[in-house]
């Protein structure tokens, strides 16, 4: 069934200015149709129409975390989960994606999970047994030999040396990767990780760039350190998760290669709200203070050189950085002065879905699109901390089906809207 949405006060994402009044009409294919001035919109051509009033609410593109972890879920204590058995993270992941979906976030990108958990979670929401977000996923994340890979166990696929790299590269592809993420530098989230220092070579990225190209892929680098940050864009990389201590170069490099950063501030800002809390490991906290200012600042200094920045919160893989709290993420860009609010919205639709690489489906409100959209009660553009509160997320629209409906009406019918049809939505 055709869905049109009227009365909106319309975001559509491109840049354009908010349209008041503003109309959407959503095949029954799931795609956008129409766009724009209730006075602008053509006959309706489909038979059967739900219409929806939406009485001047928010209406925009659905939101996009280019960067969260299917199968962890926030623990103080993420070494925790090893103790969980695959199945029942598993199942805890289907609630995950739904409080996910309810606040909003119509499409993520997994950037790494234990146990293919992710490939089955993202067949559970393809088939209609989940009501989840649309799901990218990496698979498992590739690294070479270091310490700390093993406080989250079976999380890495461990190789060394091109030859391995390529094998494992392959391994996640057969299994149906979106796309690969790889350890370029240390972390903050393990213990034997140090953040700033090279972990993968560049010949060893350019095996994992060369196998994803093959098959039309993009690669996600983590890289905290400059020189991580360099090698993987002189190898290839599409995506560099973190960029927590830039230098000039590096900036360069990427803005020359047109990189996108994805930063998931939420991690050290949760690690250090937290802090006093008795399960939080000790060396997440001494970590994120050591680099905590800096990597502000790195992000910062990467948006006033031009790097284009996509929202994504890390979710499920640092303490209390829930599934269905990512768009705190957003509230950190706002609140660190790195971001107006409009330009934090934009990272999580527009310029998330470029980084996802799936901008020719999703991202903004255009005809020919997949129709992904929600209704906020309030104006995040004003105010982009309504977006935390997922009663004011009234209406979540997925592949063009309302998934989520808090207001409670009933599309009026066709016969009762006969009048109204004929005066402002004429069918052909």
């Amino acid at each position: 069934m055709a869905i049109v949405l009227k009365g909106a006060k319309l975001f559509d994402g491109t840049g354009k200015d908010i349209i008041t009044d503003g109309v959407v009409v959503i095949g029954d294919d799931g795609k956008i149709d129409q766009v724009g001035k209730r006075q602008d919109v053509s006959p309706i051509k489909y038979d059967e129409v739900s219409y929806y009033d939406l009485n001047g609410q928010f209406l925009m593109p659905g939101l996009i975390d280019a960067h969260i972890h299917i199968g962890l879920q926030g623990m103080p204590d993420t070494y925790q989960e090893n103790y969980i058995c695959e199945t029942s993270r598993a199942v805890r992941s289907v609630k995950e994606m739904e409080a996910t979906l309810q606040a909003g976030f119509t499409t993520v990108r997994n950037c790494g999970t234990a146990n293919k958990i992710d490939f089955s979670v993202k067949e559970g929401v393809e088939n209609g047994w989940i009501n989840g977000p649309r799901i990218l996923t990496s698979g498992e994340i590739l690294s070479t030999t270091c310490s700390g890979t093993e406080y989250f166990e079976n999380l890495y696929r461990i190789a060394d040396g091109y030859d391995e790299f390529k094998k494992a590269s392959r391994e996640q592809l057969k299994f149906g990767a979106d796309f690969l993420k790889v350890m370029a530098t240390g972390a903050i989230m393990n213990p034997g990780g140090i953040p700033g220092a090279e972990q993968t070579d560049i010949k060893e990225l350019k095996a994992i760039v060369e196998e994803a190209t093959k098959l039309e892929k993009k690669v996600a680098a983590h890289a905290h350190g400059a020189q991580g940050i360099k090698n993987a864009v002189q190898a290839g990389a599409y995506t560099i998760e973190h960029a927590s201590l830039v230098d000039d170069e590096a900036l360069s490099m990427m803005v020359d290669h047109n990189i996108y950063v994805v930063p998931t501030l939420t991690v050290g800002y949760l690690v250090l709200k937290y802090a006093n809390e008795i399960n939080v490991p000790r060396f997440m906290i001494d970590k994120t203070r050591q680099i905590r200012t800096v990597r502000v600042n790195s992000i910062k200094r990467a948006l006033e050189s031009g790097v284009r920045i996509a929202m994504g919160s890390d979710a499920g893989v640092s303490p209390y950085n829930y599934h269905g709290n990512n768009a705190l993420e957003l509230v950190i860009y706002v609140n660190e002065g790195l971001m107006s609010p409009t330009e934090a919205i934009l990272s999580a639709t527009k310029v998330a879905a470029e980084a996802c690489d799936i901008a020719s489906e999703v991202g903004t409100i255009e005809k020919g699109k997949i129709a992904d959209m929600i209704v906020v009660d309030g104006n995040p553009l004003e105010d982009i901390e309504v977006l935390l509160n997922k009663d004011n997320i009234r209406k979540v629209i997925k592949d063009g089906k309302i998934v989520k409906n808090l207001d409670k009406e009933s599309p009026c019918s066709i016969p009762q809207l006969t009048p109204y049809m004929e005066e402002d939505f004429p069918k052909v």
